[in-house]
């Protein structure tokens, strides 16, 4: 069995890009290279392979890939079998795929998983593919026009085809990374949402029914509350859009799509209902929201062990990492600029709009938001104006949700310091239209930034299961920090 094993070819024909309605929601790029829940497509599947089958995996993505299969296909015996994966195949249950790939030794027949435009097909002699290889060289087999009707129909996996929209939007829904304490279920109809913290889950659920009903519409009514056992759940109704994260962290806007998505976000923002209130009021729920919880949150993050450890680490590369040195340069920047956080009115606040809450349509220009903070009463609805800006602001400027989806790079520079990088396609550019946009609504930049960096740090603890992630978030939060202190410029 294992001189079998050792026979098979697992071909991935990535050769492809994305089709012009997924290009929408995650640019032009191969499907192996979308990244989901902190890994690419092609480490997702690479992770649904058994042991074995991992290195007999052959990805190929252009033509210089083809001949190179090519030359080991001839090399190879008559009885040595070849599965073909579409690129754009997406497997919403891989312990399926697991399991398929296990039973290949034992396959007797050709099978494909449909009759036409297959995204999987068997071959028991891979010699087969080699006998109509010009056809193949021209494009992969799931693009050929004939039928494949000598083959077995395989009924134990249905495989999404990604290139539709409606499979796309499908396979990716919930794609951003939640926190430990979440579970989000998703089927055709409903989105589900779980956590064992129930308080929290009942503030979201009555966030809707409190707010004003000018508001409403912005947001996806939720239903169904039930407390059952150590956690609490809720219920919305599906809409299949792609979430802002997904479409930015892969340069899916340019300027003009950018342009009308955050100014229909900073719409939202902009005609928040208000009410009046004095400035003391506003100044003392900003110092609740912009002191006291991170400087809670940084206490509790040193209480953990794994905390204090990745503390170490990012002080060993530089003193100014310390989180409790960079707390101490955050409160005298607020201190300094603490009358710039008060308002003669209060709004009442989503809470959370970071990009991952946010679901938008760039055809049709159909904004919602879900995951709200939440309210448990009519008084919890008013927050300080600032704070939803500076959670768009992490997502735009502070490169949030590139973090929070595993894609960025922490290494060291020559000189021994700790250094984060991104791989940004088209963001330099669209960055500007934001801050220029929030300008227009009298917002000061440099104090929506220092509430920006108090987002960073009061999110250390929550993310542990992560300790790359938060050595991430100590290097943002360092970095706005100096560039409010004015010893950096964006």
């Amino acid at each position: 069995m294992v001189d079998v094993k050792r026979n098979i070819f697992l071909i991935l024909d990535d050769r492809e890009l994305t089709s012009e309605e997924v290009r929408s929601l995650v640019g032009t790029r191969r499907y192996s290279e979308i990244s989901l829940k902190r890994r690419s497509l092609l480490e997702h599947l690479r992770a649904a392979l058994p042991a074995w089958a991992q290195t007999r995996l052959v990805h190929i993505k252009d033509n210089n890939d083809v001949v190179a299969l090519r030359n080991v296909l001839e090399s190879c015996g008559e009885q040595s079998p070849a599965l073909v994966i579409a690129g754009r195949a997406g497997f919403l249950q891989p312990e399926r795929l697991t399991q398929l790939i296990e039973r290949l030794p034992y396959a007797e027949e050709d099978f494909t998983d449909r009759l036409y435009r297959p995204l999987l097909v068997y071959l028991k002699s891979v010699h087969d593919l080699h006998s109509c290889w010009q056809q193949f060289e021209a494009e992969p087999l799931h693009l050929w026009p004939k039928a494949w009707q000598d083959c077995q129909r395989l009924e134990s996996l249905e495989p999404l085809d990604l290139a539709r929209i409606r499979d796309f939007l499908t396979f990716t829904g919930g794609a951003t990374a939640t926190r430990h304490f979440n579970e989000v279920l998703i089927d055709n109809y409903y989105y589900t949402k779980r956590s064992s913290d129930k308080q929290k889950m009942l503030a979201e659920y009555s966030f809707y029914g409190l707010a004003p009903e000018s508001m409403r519409p912005w947001l996806i009514q939720p239903f169904e509350f039930r407390e059952e056992g150590g956690g609490a759940s809720y219920k919305m109704l599906r809409y299949f859009l792609a979430d802002a994260a997904l479409q930015w962290v892969h340069g899916a806007f340019d300027r003009d799509t950018f342009m009308a998505f955050i100014e229909r976000l900073l719409f939202f923002i902009a005609e928040r209902p208000r009410k009046a209130c004095a400035r003391e009021e506003s100044a003392a729920v900003a110092r609740d929201m912009f002191v006291t919880k991170v400087s809670a949150r940084i206490e509790a993050f040193l209480a953990m062990e794994e905390g204090r450890r990745i503390n170490a680490l990012a002080a060993s590369a530089s003193p100014m990492l310390d989180v409790q040195a960079m707390l101490k340069r955050y409160l005298a920047l607020y201190q300094r600029h603490e009358r710039a956080f008060a308002f003669d009115y209060m709004v009442v606040g989503h809470g959370d709009p970071c990009f991952s809450n946010v679901l938008y349509d760039q055809q049709r220009y159909l904004l919602k938001l879900i995951d709200p903070k939440g309210a448990a009463t009519e008084a919890d609805l008013w927050t300080n104006p600032l704070y939803d800006l500076c959670k768009i602001s992490h997502s735009v400027l502070g490169d949030y949700d590139f973090i929070n989806n595993g894609l960025y790079r922490v290494g060291f520079t020559d000189a021994n310091a700790l250094k984060l990088a991104f791989s940004h396609r088209n963001h330099d550019d669209l960055k500007p239209i934001f801050s220029s946009l929030v300008g227009k609504m009298g917002m000061d930049y440099r104090i929506m930034r220092l509430g920006e960096a108090s987002l960073f740090l009061s999110m250390l603890p929550l993310h542990i299961d992560y300790p790359n992630k938060i050595l991430a978030f100590m290097l943002k939060a360092h970095e706005i920090l100096r560039e409010v202190e004015g010893e950096a410029r964006v």
